[in-house]
Parts: structure tokens; sequence; C-alpha cells
């Protein structure tokens, strides 16, 4: 496996090379060299400053595999959303989907696409959050960045202090139990 690539994590479709496994995914991002690449999966926890413009900078392990067409939107719990365009695109479909009423959709989709912009950075990788976004997401000078998978959530240190700062061992460990009695492949295991 490529050592540049290790520094976020492996290819989806490298995966499982090692034991003839793995799935292809239609989604191809093309990195700060110009190579471009299967999708990966978004992880880590990154902790940055906001300055007094609003500009935070988007951690370079991240940064590199954002593709173009990328959002960012209102999320649940006081938090923003990065969306790469794929995973907006089904995003956008479930919002649709959840409204009872049209009168509902069309409130809804007012709200949240009004509200989502761009992922805009500057020469230095920063990400300007405008004052909507700083006060739905409650932040002032410090940001966290947390990867969920297909999604970057931004959320403010005190959130993430007071709501995750602190990963509960015995919270996870039921957590993993749980995955673990509804059929996943335990840890030691290979998938089938």
């Amino acid at each position: 496996m490529r050592s540049d690539l290790l520094a976020f994590g492996p290819l989806v479709e490298q995966s499982g090379e090692k034991w003839g496994i793995g799935r292809q995914t239609d989604h191809v991002v093309r990195d700060a060299v110009g190579g471009e690449h299967t999708a990966l999966s978004f992880f880590g926890t990154y902790h940055h400053r906001i300055d007094p413009k609003g500009r935070a900078a988007v951690p370079a392990q991240l940064r590199r595999w954002i593709p173009d067409g990328t959002v960012v939107a209102p999320g649940p719990d006081s938090r923003l959303m990065i969306w790469p365009p794929d995973e907006w695109k089904s995003q956008e479909e479930r919002y649709r989907r959840t409204a009872e009423t049209p009168a509902q959709a069309r409130r809804f989709v007012r709200q949240l696409f009004g509200n989502t912009y761009p992922l805009e950075l500057d020469a230095q990788g920063r990400l300007l959050l405008n004052p909507w976004q700083r006060t739905w997401a409650e932040l002032d000078d410090s940001v966290v960045f947390v990867g969920l998978g297909e999604v970057v959530e931004i959320v403010s240190e005190r959130n993430w202090t007071e709501q995750e700062g602190e990963l509960e061992h015995d919270a996870f460990t039921r957590l993993n139990d749980l995955v673990i009695q509804r059929g996943a492949a335990r840890p030691s295991e290979p998938p089938a």
C-alpha cells in the first residue's frame, strides 16, 4: 500500500486487497497533487482555532480528500456537516422524503438549502464560517472537526467537551456488544 495514503487511511478498494475482498465505489476524489483515488472514509478528531474573521483551518488530513462540489450544511445538535457531493445528493433525497406534508417539505427544504453553502477554502486551506454558521454551531474561538465516515462534522470545542469529549469505556463496550449481537463480524474474525 502506498505510504502517502496511510496518513489518512486505506482506499476502500485496497482495504481488502490482501484477502481478495472489498468493494468498488463510484466516488472518486482528486488529491492535492492531482491524483485520483476511490473515496475514503473520513475519520479522526482535529482541534483548531477560529480567527477573528471566522476562518478555521480545515485539517490537512481531511482537506486532501475533500472533492469539488462539497457543501457545508446545518446538522443536528448545533453542528455543521461537511458533505461530499455524492453523499449530499443522497442526503437531499432523504430530507425530501422525510416531510409529512408538501408544506412541511417546502419549509424544511427552504431552511436546509437556504443555509447550505459550498465548501470554499482560501489559499491557506481555511474555511470561512459565516455568521449564521457560527451561530448555528455555537462556535466562538475553537472548533473541532470530527470524521464520521462519509461526512465531517464541525462542532464547537465547548459542545464537544460537554457532549462527547471523553469516550466512556462502558458505553462504548455496550455499543460494541450490541453491534456484535446484531450480526456484525467480531473484531478477531475476518469478514465472510
